[in-house]
């Protein structure tokens, strides 16, 4: 949020990406893609899930589904789906 209070409209890659290491609690020597398939990973788990989702109508105001989630599948599609949702 900005220090109106506002949901951020504009939060880049890099920011959400920062934000996914965050609730996934990744360590700074693990990688992430845009194109690597969250549910793939040693790290995801249906907690996450509900993290991301938590994420996602905190930072954007946005409410998503694990449909979704699971309809995405990668963290780059995530994030244009979020962006899209939000214009």
């Amino acid at each position: 949020m900005d220090v109106f209070g506002k949901l951020k409209l504009n939060m880049d890659y890099k920011e959400f990406e920062a934000n996914v290491r965050e609730v996934l609690e990744l360590e700074d020597d693990i990688e992430l893609h845009k194109d690597q398939k969250l549910e793939d990973t040693d790290y995801w788990s249906s907690m996450h899930s509900l993290l991301i989702m938590s994420l996602a109508e905190s930072e954007f105001g946005v409410s998503i589904t694990g449909e979704d989630l699971r309809n995405t599948g990668t963290l780059g599609s995530l994030y244009e789906l979020l962006i899209s949702r939000k214009a």
